[in-house]
């Protein structure tokens, strides 16, 4: 029995000599060397250094405080960048990294300033809509990754991995038939959900509602539209036959539950009517090949989707509900109850 407290108390006391001896002779030995990753899109390829401008890295302890935090800018375009943290007390720690965009126009999550003894449910992402829970402007993006480890006082490698919050949906409007105009000032298109903001694991928090709108609208024609004799197919009447005007719209928003079940809603402008209404990521949820299907259940495909383009088909003011356009895959409606 003695023999065996002898030899416990020896490697401890080794152990806690290495320590020291690594602290105090050779910092290269010891800490933590922290890259990040974003593979988590639908190609599957490595696109951090592409995505983000800045990181924020937060470091809890086993009780969930904070015990460091750093940021660290100009990130885009320096492979496998990593950071260095040289002394750090053995135990079990958690990091939280938040990253993202930097495009001059667009607007920021709201990130709140942490200190140190914090608790990790403070840190969260939170959309910043107006008074009336509206959001019409581009937002920055924003990716999230997690990681737990124990430290022993050696030097480790550490990955986060990260997973973009932010989406683009490009929504196109079109006439039915040939010559007919369709204007930009005529609908008004929104998304409603219900999530406002993101925990430090990227897990949407509470539920309040918000209306996402377009940061960009307008309309668009075909050059030669207006040209009297311009070669465009023309029917008995001299009338075009060919589609040539469309409205362009683009939303921008945090991250879509398909759960959730968040609304793609468009109305007449001048009178308020509802035109559409639709379960937008059951819509969305519609492209994935089957070859992803196999692999990834709904909610992955749509966190690794972060841009869609959606077509919509008008007559005469009404939505056409035979055949949607999702980035580039036409949808027959008549198999789809509604």
């Amino acid at each position: 029995m003695k023999h065996t407290l002898h030899i416990q108390s020896l490697v401890i006391f080794l152990a806690a000599l290495g320590l020291s001896s690594c602290i105090r002779d050779d910092l290269s030995k010891c800490g933590l060397n922290i890259g990040f990753s974003y593979t988590y899109n639908v190609h599957e390829t490595e696109a951090f250094s592409q995505e983000a401008d800045w990181v924020n890295l937060y470091v809890f302890d086993s009780s969930d405080r904070l015990v460091m935090q750093e940021r660290h800018e100009s990130v885009r375009g320096v492979e496998n960048f990593q950071v260095r943290i040289p002394l750090i007390d053995a135990g079990a720690y958690t990091l939280v990294a938040f990253a993202g965009s930097a495009d001059e126009g667009s607007t920021d999550f709201i990130i709140p300033e942490m200190s140190a003894g914090d608790p990790m449910e403070k840190l969260s992402a939170r959309v910043p809509v107006s008074e009336d829970g509206v959001l019409d402007r581009k937002l920055n993006s924003l990716l999230i990754g997690t990681c737990d480890l124990d430290v022993d006082g050696t030097l480790r490698n550490v990955t986060v991995n990260m997973m973009k919050c932010t989406h683009t949906i490009r929504v196109l409007l079109m006439p039915l038939q040939g010559g007919a105009a369709i204007n930009p000032e005529d609908y008004e298109i929104s998304i409603e959900d219900k999530y406002v903001s993101l925990s430090s694991d990227a897990a949407p928090e509470g539920e309040d509602r918000i209306i996402y709108r377009p940061y960009f609208q307008e309309g668009s024609s075909s050059p030669d539209s207006n040209a009297g004799d311009n070669g465009l197919p023309m029917d008995g009447d001299g009338v075009t036959t060919e589609i040539n005007s469309a409205v362009i719209a683009e939303l921008s928003t945090s991250r879509l539950m398909y759960d959730s079940g968040p609304r793609l809603v468009i109305k007449d402008a001048a009178g308020g009517r509802e035109l559409m209404n639709i379960n937008l990521t059951w819509y969305l949820s519609l492209t994935e090949i089957q070859e992803h299907k196999s692999e990834w259940s709904d909610q992955e495909y749509l966190d690794r989707q972060d841009e869609y383009a959606l077509t919509f088909f008008f007559n005469n003011g009404l939505w056409y509900q035979f055949r949607i356009i999702v980035n580039g895959w036409v949808i027959s409606m008549s198999d789809i109850e509604l």
